[in-house]
């Protein structure tokens, strides 16, 4: 196989624009153009009221604790309202040090939600959860306390699909940030796994039918499941890559297109792990792999929509790329007067993951929020969106941003580099 050598320890270039690409054709375009919305929309210049930093953010906390004091009244509706508020506002703006304050006030709105809420209330507090945890220096207690009842639902099949599928986001986002040693991450990985194999299709190739609800829950499964894979070490993934690629594989004929790409992205971030840890790896079935992903790259099933078709084709290209030839992803997000370099697929898996939860305040949170940064090496803010420059103090954030963050220390020990400069003996 003409796999490129050292492939993660390359860089990807792309052409210029608020997501970029290597992808310069039409189809290319189209995919690149839909994930530019988040872009811009993030960027947009907020409205100004003639206030001074200080009254802004006296202004944020006088609505947050209204909306937070309305989360608990008897009204259902009405409690939906105001935990959406309080996500708008995290959304909006990263006040780490009165999020600390008032971390288990909303940890306890979310727990009530869970456990008496329904449909929408359910979901806006799972949103809640990961928007909370976000906004924190370390965010282990939020995950200790609700990781118990989050299982508890995720895995009831007589739950709302829906529900459970924000849960199943809730859960994987929580542990990512908060999660702490690797085996809890490898017990909360097979959580998910547990309810995104009922897709995989059966030794006899026969496809399991389910309603959009149970595979958008698959989704959401897998798509959290990548995310924590990304925190394992490319020998831990390696020691596993051929079954999981085997079984990931059955996923490539699900009749619905986001997640057979899924699926493809988490075979592509499986070999990609592998390769580096032996760039000679070839995983069982590898032909019978390639030639599937060839049929999805060129795919012009009628029976599909016309926009169905070309979003997968231009995303199985890149994703054949990364199965046959180890080339990694090829992509540039710029926010402001930063650019992150998406030049491995764990990256991208990453991005795309923060992306969906905090759609329109994802470049906010890229230039300000510590852990995100953290999470993508971008180092401290910029001043000019820096909480703790603005305030002329060292607030708590900024004392743990350095050596305090759950997420720092299990980079550190996974090797976050994928570089091989950890000696082995």
């Amino acid at each position: 196989m003409a796999r490129q050598k050292n492939k993660l320890n390359s860089k990807g270039e792309g052409a210029k624009g608020s997501i970029e690409s290597g992808s310069s054709d039409e189809e290319g375009q189209t995919v690149n153009d839909e994930a530019a919305i988040i872009s811009e929309e993030s960027t947009e210049p907020i409205e100004d009221d003639g206030l001074d930093e200080t009254a802004k953010l006296e202004q944020f906390e006088t609505k947050m604790k209204e909306a937070i004091d309305l989360a608990s009244q008897k009204s259902a509706a009405g409690r939906v309202k105001a935990l959406e508020a309080i996500c708008n506002g995290l959304l909006k703006r990263y006040s780490p040090d009165f999020v600390d304050n008032q971390k288990m006030t909303i940890c306890d709105l979310v727990d009530k939600s869970l456990k008496k809420g329904k449909g929408g209330e359910v979901e806006a507090a799972a949103k809640l959860s990961i928007l909370l945890a976000l906004q924190l220096p370390e965010s282990e207690e939020v995950y200790k306390e609700l990781k118990g009842l989050l299982v508890q639902i995720v895995t009831d099949e007589s739950a709302d699909p829906t529900a459970r599928a924000a849960l199943a986001t809730s859960l994987g986002g929580l542990c990512f940030l908060g999660g702490g040693e690797m085996p809890e991450v490898v017990s909360t990985m097979a959580v998910l796994e547990g309810i995104f194999s009922a897709s995989f299709s059966k030794p006899e190739w026969s496809l399991p039918a389910f309603p959009p609800e149970i595979q958008a829950l698959h989704y959401s499964c897998l798509s959290a499941w990548c995310l924590l894979l990304t925190l394992q070490t490319s020998a831990e993934v390696y020691s596993t890559a051929s079954s999981t690629t085997s079984s990931l594989e059955g996923l490539l004929l699900s009749n619905d297109v986001d997640l057979r790409i899924l699926a493809g992205e988490a075979i592509a971030l499986v070999l990609e792990f592998a390769y580096d840890h032996d760039e000679d790896f070839e995983p069982e079935g590898l032909d019978s792999l390639i030639s599937t992903l060839k049929e999805l790259a060129t795919d012009s099933n009628k029976s599909r929509s016309k926009k169905d078709r070309k979003e997968q084709r231009v995303h199985f290209r890149d994703i054949l790329k990364g199965v046959e030839e180890g080339d990694p992803p090829a992509e540039k997000v710029k926010f402001g007067q930063e650019v992150l370099t998406l030049d491995f697929w764990y990256k991208k898996v990453q991005y795309d993951w923060f992306c969906k939860v905090l759609s329109s305040g994802t470049n906010h949170h890229l230039s300000t929020n510590y852990m995100l940064r953290e999470v993508f090496d971008l180092g401290a803010p910029l001043p000019i969106f820096d909480v703790n420059a603005t305030a002329g103090r060292q607030t708590k954030t900024q004392r743990h941003a350095a050596n305090q963050l759950a997420f720092k220390a299990r980079t550190q020990a996974r090797g976050k580099k994928r570089d091989k400069r950890m000696a082995i003996f």
